[in-house]
């Protein structure tokens, strides 16, 4: 389970970051954890979408493993910490920060996902996606 340890604002996008930690006793794969603010909340489709960020990568994160997620620009991947361990840093490539305005943020994991077709639109998808 991811949860939120740290949110550092700041002015500028370089500066703004958040730290997850996994408290589970188990390896969490970051594919499809979603950090948001409170726009996800609400029937605003295209708010929510832009002030939501999807991990995409799997990366396999150990108990107590952490996770710092940048507003701004940078190279994703595992970097050392002041302590010693490891931590995998995630750059959303924004060019204005996010977490300032943000009444409240959350930490979602997609459990599982289904496609679904309308059932006139079923037909003319069978079709094409087969041989």
């Amino acid at each position: 389970m991811l949860k939120i340890m740290e949110i550092h604002l700041s002015a500028h996008p370089a500066g703004e970051y958040i730290v997850l930690q996994n408290h589970g006793l188990s390896t969490v794969n970051l594919l499809g954890w979603a950090v948001c603010s409170d726009a996800y909340l609400h029937n605003e489709p295209i708010i929510a979408a832009a002030e939501m960020y999807v991990f995409q990568e799997e990366a396999a994160i150990k108990p107590y493993g952490r996770i710092v997620l940048f507003t701004g620009v940078g190279h994703t991947g595992w970097y050392p910490t002041n302590d010693g361990k490891q931590a995998y840093v995630a750059y959303w490539g924004r060019e204005r920060c996010m977490w300032r305005e943000a009444f409240n943020i959350h930490v979602l994991q997609v459990i599982c996902s289904r496609r679904v077709i309308l059932p006139d639109a079923e037909q003319e998808y069978m079709a094409s996606h087969t041989a």
